[in-house]
């Protein structure tokens, strides 16, 4: 009998794909950043297996207030005083027993001066003061140089949060050994941070699933999407001249940071570190010691996730007002070095300045009157502090769309064409991902292709899903050579996930399209590549 073979017609070349070198590198710096971000609290926090349990002397709150005045002063001027520091150190940390001492050095006026608020800044960790403590010093001053030797020359209080013990401290004076007059002395503030093993082993735990779960999101939201991508690229191509393919990484950051819950927990991470946190403002409140400057602004850069969980969560109002023209998608990066700013340079101004009284009151205004010689409550503070934080994008946003439309008032071009050269250059781009893609710029292609996203925002900042998130730092680039090594084009691919459809709105509606067609459709269609691909020019 007869047999019909059908005979293979020859299968076409795959091209060749690699990803850029230098994209691989600093991807990697790209998600170690991500990943480790829970765990830079150890900056200033000791691990769990380091922390010693605390003096039972300064545990209860119970008893009577000299005691533990009595009790918490002699544990810490024991540690910290003249004999123990060397003159030039200003601030000391002791991981192992969880405390740190600021100390000053001020020249008082011999006949005593009684205006307090003119020498508080002066006082170390005065942003921090009780109302008791406020008082010892307000008194301490008014005092001639004999009359303070003969007062008493500390006052301790308790720092509590909801309610729940954070931290004991000491504000003390003594005499300068190297005073040349009688009217110098070293002022120390110094803190126990209460912090119990169990509760640290407790965080250390909860930072490691957290850091995994980044590690999901990450794979999940971003780096799957360059499977179908690489696959379509060797079977298909962008174009038929083209036989080899660089891809250069983008970065899943602002994907993270993004993430309703990532943010949620490391605001809740920071409002319960608010010991570490007041740490890390003594130490950007002096400039003597510039690495414990530093820590303390890398410390309380971590504020910066109140901004990011105020971008986030106040997605859906801006949404929902259709005020989307009014913001300009803030850099990530840019963010966190305000926040460094922020933590650093403006703490150091705020608490050398009469502006730490208004702390204080935040500091009492929740306590007790009849406590508030005694405690200090962070609650109000934390949260005004968190809010400062929060309106540093919005700020920021605004100004920069303004900036933006008196920009494009004042040149005179073609919007589209100008819009289509800048969307697909690598100069548009956030900062940091302009330095690295710096090199780049000597390869001169004859095409440059993509940036539909941006000409989309452009017409319409509707289509931004999140309106408050640059997202460019996420694209890739695609470099297309041909078979004598000519780079011919370059496409930028930007991923759908930043791209709100608008289907609830028939005027602006893109909907999915299914089929292929040879003819251009009315309106606006989205076609997925193939394999389900995520990517669009």
């Amino acid at each position: 009998m007869t047999k019909v073979h059908v005979q293979r017609g020859p299968i076409p070349p795959t091209a060749s794909v690699k990803f850029s070198t230098l994209s691989l590198v600093y991807t990697t710096g790209y998600v170690v950043n991500l990943v480790l971000m829970p765990f830079k609290a150890y900056l200033s926090e000791p691990f769990p297996w380091n922390l010693q349990p605390l003096s039972s002397d300064l545990l209860p709150s119970n008893g009577s207030y000299e005691a533990f005045a009595n009790a918490t002063y002699s544990y810490l001027s024991a540690k910290y005083n003249n004999s123990t520091n060397a003159a030039s150190v200003v601030f000391s940390r002791d991981t192992d027993t969880n405390t740190y001492m600021l100390r000053n050095t001020i020249k008082l006026p011999e006949q005593g001066d009684d205006r307090c608020m003119q020498y508080m800044p002066l006082f170390p960790g005065a942003i921090f003061y009780s109302y008791g403590v406020t008082s010892f010093v307000c008194d301490f001053l008014a005092r001639n140089a004999s009359g303070r030797l003969e007062s008493t020359l500390f006052y301790c209080q308790e720092d509590i949060l909801a309610n729940t013990k954070f931290g004991v401290s000491c504000t003390w004076a003594e005499l300068s050994n190297d005073a040349a007059s009688a009217s110098t002395y070293e002022i120390y503030h110094a803190v126990q941070i209460v912090e119990s093993v169990v509760l640290s082993w407790a965080k250390f735990g909860l930072r490691a699933v957290h850091s995994c779960y980044i590690v999901f999101l990450i794979w999940n939201l971003y780096y799957r999407h360059y499977e179908p991508l690489v696959h379509n690229l060797r079977t298909i191509g962008l174009d038929d001249k083209s036989c080899r393919y660089i891809v250069q990484l983008g970065d899943p950051t602002w994907l993270i940071l993004s993430h309703p819950f990532v943010s949620a927990i490391m605001v809740i991470d920071n409002y319960i570190c608010l010991g570490y946190g007041s740490a890390a403002i003594n130490r950007t409140s002096q400039g003597t010691d510039v690495g414990e400057f530093c820590l303390g602004c890398l410390y309380g850069s971590r504020t910066v996730w109140a901004a990011y969980a105020a971008m986030r969560y106040t997605t859906p109002i801006i949404k929902c007002m259709q005020w989307e023209q009014n913001f300009q998608p803030v850099d990530p990066g840019l963010l966190a070095l305000l926040a460094i700013f922020y933590a650093g340079p403006v703490m150091y101004v705020v608490t050398r300045t009469p502006i730490i009284c208004i702390f204080q009151w935040l500091d009492a205004v929740a306590v007790p009157p009849a406590q508030r010689n005694q405690l200090l409550e962070g609650d109000p503070g934390v949260v005004v502090f968190f809010l400062m934080m929060a309106m540093v994008p919005f700020v920021t946003s605004f100004l920069a769309q303004l900036m933006l439309r008196h920009c494009k008032q004042c040149k005179r071009f073609d919007k589209r064409r100008q819009s289509i050269l800048t969307y697909t250059s690598l100069r548009f781009n956030d900062w940091k991902h302009r330095v690295l893609f710096y090199w780049q710029r000597r390869h001169v292609c004859v095409n440059y292709i993509g940036g539909t996203l941006y000409l989309l925002y452009d017409e319409n900042p509707r289509y931004q899903k999140l309106p408050l998130f640059s997202s460019r730092g996420s694209d890739c680039f695609v470099t297309c050579w041909d078979d004598v090594g000519v780079a011919k084009s370059r496409v930028r691919l930007s991923l759908i996930q930043a791209l709100d459809c608008q289907l609830n709105c028939a005027s602006l509606a893109i909907p999915l399209c299914h089929s292929h067609h040879d003819v251009l459709a009315v309106g606006k269609r989205l076609h997925l590549g193939a394999n389900n691909c995520q990517w669009i020019q």
